[in-house]
């Protein structure tokens, strides 16, 4: 399928036969110069112009292909340094990739598509490659960009053809419509860095009955780090790996270490009422994902059931520092309710000591928030 933007003859407005000797570009023969390099050339003198394409269709890409990855990696290291990892990392960044490579490269419609996914790869892996992003949220961000590299992919190439319809001088480098694309990504995060940030802390709750008494209940009370059976293919890729706890989480006032081959978490236990409930608060956090979310605390509920047996309530307390919102808030809910699930299985195997998972046992999942909403010109700084 031809370029919607690929110059024609204006009388017949069929595809000229002619190609620039300098750029190879296709020539409108009424025009008397490249619509792409402004070379002049003679249409009654053969000589000036060629009658075939004679350079390797990969110019046509390969350039603006280059520039656009570079860009993209260098934005993202960049704003990923100044602190925010909000609009700028998440938005700007991709639409200005995609900006790039849809005005820098002359290819046909579903090309466009093929390049924007291998340069969305290329961009991940890359960050991957420099420890800028780790698999789960390189493979996250993947599927983010999508759309916003569509976006800029579609602004690139409209205002190209809308520059060779109206003769300005469209080539995709060194021009200042160019620069401001580059530049879209750090003039974003100024801007966030200027407004107040916002603090959101959000509760999200995991219930799940088991056949035991509220006292084998209290008993299995368990942190993440203690769970024995391996965790879920999610929690392998999204978490750091859990190894063991030091402490008690019955006794008041006790501070439980929790380690992971990243680091480890403090839990301070803030209230217990003996075989009901167990509340904490996280009071260090040293995992290496301080910035993707801030851990405030959590708590335990033991609930004796009319019908008999126990239903346990898991609730984790957070600080969202992924924006915007959108984007982020379904992952962080779904990491966590795996988590929790994950959790109250090891505590129902312990209550009810079964080894073995039970079949279509499925942990009701509820969400909370935001909770205390607050405006800090500190906020995520």
């Amino acid at each position: 399928m031809a370029s919607p933007f690929q110059p024609t003859n204006a009388t017949t407005g069929t595809t000229s036969d002619a190609y620039c000797l300098r750029c190879d570009h296709p020539l409108v023969l009424e025009t008397g110069c490249c619509l792409n390099c402004y070379l002049s050339f003679d249409a009654s003198r053969p000589e000036t112009y060629s009658p075939i394409r004679r350079m390797s269709r990969w110019k046509f890409w390969l350039p603006g292909f280059l520039a656009a990855v570079a860009s993209g990696v260098i934005s993202y290291s960049l704003c990923l340094q100044g602190g925010e990892m909000g609009w700028a990392l998440f938005v700007a960044v991709p639409i200005s990739f995609g900006t790039i490579l849809g005005y820098g490269t002359r290819v046909s419609t579903w090309a466009y598509a093929a390049l924007s996914i291998v340069g969305i790869f290329a961009v991940v892996l890359a960050l991957i490659s420099l420890n800028m992003a780790g698999f789960f949220c390189g493979a996250t961000l993947g599927v983010f960009f999508l759309f916003p590299v569509a976006v800029g992919v579609i602004v690139g190439v409209v205002l190209r053809g809308l520059l060779i319809a109206n003769g300005w001088d469209h080539r995709w480098y060194l021009r200042w419509y160019v620069w401001a694309f580059v530049l879209l990504p750090y003039g974003v995060q100024g801007v966030e860095l200027l407004l107040p940030g916002r603090e959101e802390v959000r509760v999200v709750r995991t219930d799940l009955h088991v056949q035991a008494t509220p006292e084998e209940a209290w008993d299995a009370i368990m942190f993440y780090e203690d769970v024995e059976h391996d965790p879920p293919w999610l929690l392998h890729l999204a978490l750091p790996k859990p190894q063991h706890s030091e402490g008690s989480l019955h006794k008041e006032g006790e501070v439980v270490r929790c380690f992971y081959d990243s680091g480890y978490l403090a839990k301070r236990i803030s209230r217990v009422v003996p075989n009901r409930l167990v509340e904490f608060e996280v009071v260090e956090q040293k995992i290496g994902a301080e910035r993707n979310v801030k851990l405030l605390g959590g708590s335990f509920e033991v609930q004796p059931s009319a019908s008999g047996g126990t239903h346990i309530v898991v609730k984790t307390r957070y600080q969202r520092t992924l924006e915007p919102t959108f984007m982020w808030e379904g992952t962080e809910r779904k990491v966590i309710h795996t988590l929790h699930g994950h959790v109250l299985e090891g505590m129902r195997r312990k209550a009810e000591g079964d080894a073995k998972p039970k079949a279509n046992l499925e942990p009701e999942q509820y969400e909370r928030g935001p909770e205390r909403p607050q405006t800090s010109p500190l906020a995520h700084r």
